[in-house]
């Protein structure tokens, strides 16, 4: 059973906090380790050619939607990826703007890939491993946490959203695409977990609201 993941930074005590939150974030990383056949080994010892069978490519194209339809926040997480009953762990921040999203993938306490998101196309500011797709990575994060209606906009002609209490899903020609869980009440703080039944994957992202507790944390 995973166990609860614990705040990744401290939020610093000056008025430039979340700025300060999110360069420190971006500058460092922890170390990872990887559960495998019940044996621990780094993340930078798996060979490139295993991470291609975990974030797969095709199925949806990249989705188009503008980082203005969110609201400005930097969020750590401990993403974890399931296939065939093998795992693979690593930790990411997502940092959202008004016209960028950036996602920085982290292992071994240095940067592993990064790219930002305009809305419209993605670039890579420190390529992917080979195997490992931005444009995957991207759409399951938008799937997760775009607004229900934004999203509904977003699918091409024959993906539908369906959304309930704790759970979204997406259909493709209604049939069960994609199923997402979200354990905390919240998609940003706590865990959240991504079924892709299509390509046999399973996403689990413990996530820490850098932004929301930089504010908790103010007198």
């Amino acid at each position: 059973m995973s166990q609860p993941t614990p705040p990744l930074l401290t939020p610093p005590n000056d008025c430039c906090r979340r700025e300060n939150i999110r360069r420190r974030a971006f500058a460092r990383g922890r170390d990872v380790r990887v559960v495998f056949g019940g044996v621990f080994i780094s993340l930078a010892a798996l060979s490139l050619t295993a991470c291609a069978s975990f974030w797969l490519s095709g199925g949806l194209a990249l989705l188009k939607i503008s980082p203005s339809a969110f609201a400005p926040r930097t969020i750590e997480q401990r993403a974890t990826i399931t296939r065939n009953g093998e795992q693979k762990t690593l930790e990411m921040v997502f940092d959202i703007r008004a016209d960028t999203m950036t996602v920085i993938g982290m292992a071994l306490g240095a940067r592993l890939f990064s790219f930002d998101y305009d809305g419209k196309e993605i670039v890579e500011t420190k390529p992917l491993p080979n195997g490992l797709s931005a444009a995957r990575i991207m759409n399951d994060l938008l799937l997760i946490y775009a607004p229900l209606d934004t999203l509904r906009a977003a699918l091409p002609s024959g993906w539908t959203v369906s959304e309930e209490k704790g759970a979204r899903q997406v259909f493709l020609d209604g049939a069960l695409n994609i199923s997402i869980r979200y354990f905390d009440g919240s998609s940003w703080q706590g865990r959240t977990v991504l079924d892709n039944h299509a390509l046999h994957y399973q996403l689990t992202l413990d996530s820490h609201d850098v932004k929301n507790e930089a504010k908790d944390d103010e007198p």
